[in-house]
């Protein structure tokens, strides 16, 4: 055998082992370990629970701890646009002395990445005095969060409809017709 056709052939067996090697790596996919993603998990929906607890436990005469407690939850941009809103729309009810508490029912991750995920809440909210109920008593929010460096911040959130049942039957909103 010619030096040219054994430099040939050693050629073709090392690009044989670099795309088997290659397609076997990109088969197996990245290696992370599941405790790592477990306690992302843990930390996401640490953090939506806190969150969510947070902005729904306030008194109306009182919000400057209830500002302070939720502003370190969100992203800088979040965080503006809480403080500019906050003041102004739960100072309009100040005479109703209103006081809300926020409890969590349950997380659920819908997403998560290294630095991004979704999250899915579902929050009871009681007020006193009760005749004075601000807004629905059980919510569904959709939590939108970033990490920060070891953090995990809000960076949006919003309502989930949720659906009623119908008042009439389908079939006799039908026969109406």
């Amino acid at each position: 055998m010619s030096r040219g056709r054994l430099v040939t052939a050693a050629l073709v067996v090392v690009a044989l082992v670099a795309v088997a090697a290659g397609a076997w790596l990109l088969a197996r996919g990245p290696q992370v370990p599941a405790s790592a993603d477990t306690a992302a998990r843990q930390d996401v929906r640490a953090a939506t629970e806190r969150f969510a607890t947070s902005i729904n436990t306030y008194d109306v005469a009182d919000l400057d701890p209830y500002v302070e407690k939720v502003t370190p939850l969100l992203t800088d941009d979040l965080a503006e646009q809480f403080e500019l809103s906050t003041q102004d729309l739960l100072s309009r009810f100040a005479d109703t002395k209103i006081v809300s508490k926020g409890k969590v029912e349950q997380v659920a991750i819908d997403s998560i990445d290294g630095d991004s995920a979704e999250a899915l809440a579902a929050i009871t909210v009681t007020t006193a005095p009760e005749s004075v109920q601000y807004g629905q008593p059980r919510l569904r929010w959709r939590v939108s969060l970033v990490r920060e460096g070891d953090t995990w911040l809000v960076d949006n959130f919003a309502n989930v409809a949720v659906e009623t049942a119908p008042t009439e039957a389908p079939e006799s909103q039908e026969e109406g017709r």
